[in-house]
């Protein structure tokens, strides 16, 4: 019997993670708004469960605490135990069936629950005689399974086996044309579709909305604003919007530091906050959205800002700026440097490498991070994502009889040019276009191969944020689906390409990583 149940264990511990969190997210909306009683009910239905998944599971000690919690929120329905007495305790016994889940999905025993029963039993003593919990009775109704739980690595797998038939329709794509065999051409042509489809319907089961990962944080956001006794409001937007299960797994660390950030060093004390005529309550928002072909997440508070004339002296004088003119921009990217102008290190946030590991982590999935503050005001920091990691459409260009990709995603628009169009500035060659001047980067001076011998030339307008800049290339070669492989060793230490890629002929060629580009007109000096 005991094998039959432990089979089982997997469909326990996704089930029981989703009641979990149903019981957090309902017990923080309870907690600011005590009177809506269907919260409370919200709380029952997924304790219940979770008790009664516990008990077929054989998982002693987590029953007995569900059981012990359930005659908690009892009195509290009934008005006999007041909430805000119960509360904290509540968010313990989360957080211990939290721990228990872990160590039970790590083949380990569940951990001792006795002493936060014992906390239970203390409440509920003396206030009223506990009854047993009347469920009413419902049909039993049996109904058609309507989605079914699907390993990660064989998600991973299924995306392995579609880039290398991607890859493998592009070389018969080829062959195709150098043969003209009308029958083969129709074969081709349908089996393209066909894993054009699949890829697709793989990508969908891959995407996974943000809240996956949103919905741990006002947990965490109002324990912290408890720690440093201030009063903070964590408001969520965008929860539906979906992003690759790769970059899911990998934004949740740098969003946690930039939380931590807002409530330790964004958000004021409520005296403080009072005396500048603010409400005692700060705000923090975190938003999802989508932008063209990017997933956009902003991290906002209306804080205390950043001191930007702090940052500058304390970059000056670790020698990451130097006291030359400097630019807001170079200021902003310092932030991101690894310094640190807090003098006490806390136990929540502190360390100037925090943010530099972010922008590190987010660039290494094909993203960018940028910050806005008003002094007073509050600090902004905005988050662009792409939407997957596998295979994305791009445009194939030629340099100097090399091909490179560039996303799709990140041009704006594709110009042709005369060397007439051209205007030289002090430190840069731009194009007007627009009424605005575009600077240029010519990618044959970049990397360092012949000029074109072309009267004109194509200039491809990418854009990263509000930033925009002109990459020269002697030719479009076309677009087409790629897939995106990591560099090896030696090519990724050029800080231009982002990824490679292998074409029908069998010939790998690099992507173009957009954001260094764009951030290279900062340095025009080595672009010229």
């Amino acid at each position: 019997m005991e094998k039959d149940i432990t089979k089982y264990k997997s469909i326990f511990l996704s089930e029981a993670k989703e009641h979990l969190a149903v019981m957090n997210r309902s017990l923080l909306k309870l907690e600011k708004n005590p009177q809506e009683a269907e919260l409370l009910d919200d709380i029952f239905r997924a304790l219940h469960t979770l008790k009664s998944m516990a008990a077929t599971m054989n998982y002693s000690r987590t029953e007995g605490l569900c059981h012990g919690m359930e005659d908690v929120l009892d009195l509290i329905k009934k008005k006999k135990i007041e909430l805000n007495k119960t509360v904290n305790i509540l968010f313990e016994c989360f957080d211990a069936i939290e721990l228990t889940l872990k160590e039970i999905s790590q083949n380990k025993e569940e951990p001792g629950t006795s002493s936060l029963i014992q906390k239970l039993k203390n409440i509920i003593a003396d206030k009223a005689e506990i009854k047993p919990l009347e469920l009413a009775a419902k049909p039993q109704v049996v109904e058609k399974i309507k989605s079914i739980e699907v390993k990660v690595k064989r998600l991973d797998l299924l995306m392995n086996l579609a880039e290398e038939l991607l890859i493998n329709r592009m070389r018969l794509d080829g062959i195709k044309e150098g043969l003209e065999d009308p029958e083969l051409s129709a074969a081709v042509d349908t089996l393209g579709r066909l894993v054009t489809d699949m890829q697709y319907n793989i990508m969908q089961a891959r995407m996974v909305p943000v809240g996956f990962t949103f919905n741990r944080f006002p947990r965490m956001v109002r324990d912290l604003a408890k720690q440093q006794k201030k009063e903070v409001n964590l408001t969520i937007e965008g929860s539906e919007i979906e992003l690759d299960r790769a970059v899911i797994d990998q934004i949740g660390e740098p969003l946690v530091h930039l939380l931590r950030n807002a409530v330790d060093h964004g958000i004021e004390m409520p005296e403080e906050r009072k005396k500048h005529g603010k409400p005692k309550q700060g705000t923090i928002k975190l938003i999802a959205s989508r932008v063209r072909g990017f997933a956009l997440i902003e991290v906002e508070d209306d804080g205390k800002g950043i001191d930007w004339e702090n940052i500058k002296n304390t970059a000056i004088k670790q020698g990451i700026l130097s006291p030359e003119a400097i630019t807001e921009e170079e200021l902003k990217d310092s932030l991101f440097s690894g310094l640190s102008t807090t003098k006490d290190i806390t136990e929540i946030s502190g360390r100037g490498l925090g943010l530099n590991i972010i922008k590190k982590k987010v660039k290494s999935l094909g993203g960018a991070v940028k910050v806005e503050s008003l002094p007073a005001r509050g600090t902004k920091f905005k988050i662009e994502l792409p939407l997957t990691l596998a295979i994305v459409r791009a445009l194939l260009v030629s340099v100097g009889g090399q091909i490179y990709a560039i996303p799709l995603a990140d041009i704006e628009k594709i110009v042709s040019i005369e060397e007439k169009d051209v205007k030289g500035m002090l430190e840069y060659e731009a194009l007007v276009l627009d009424g605005e001047n575009i600077p240029l980067t010519r990618l044959n001076i970049l990397f360092n191969t012949p000029p074109s011998l072309l009267e004109g030339q194509s200039v491809v307008i990418v854009r990263r944020g509000d930033e925009r800049i002109g990459l020269v290339v002697d030719s479009i070669a076309g677009t087409q689906e790629i897939v995106i492989k990591p560099l090896n060793k030696l090519v990724r230490e050029n800080k231009y390409f982002a990824g490679s890629t292998i074409v029908g002929s069998g010939e790998v060629i690099l992507i173009l990583d957009i954001s260094n580009l764009v951030m290279s007109k900062r340095q025009k000096a080595e672009l010229i």
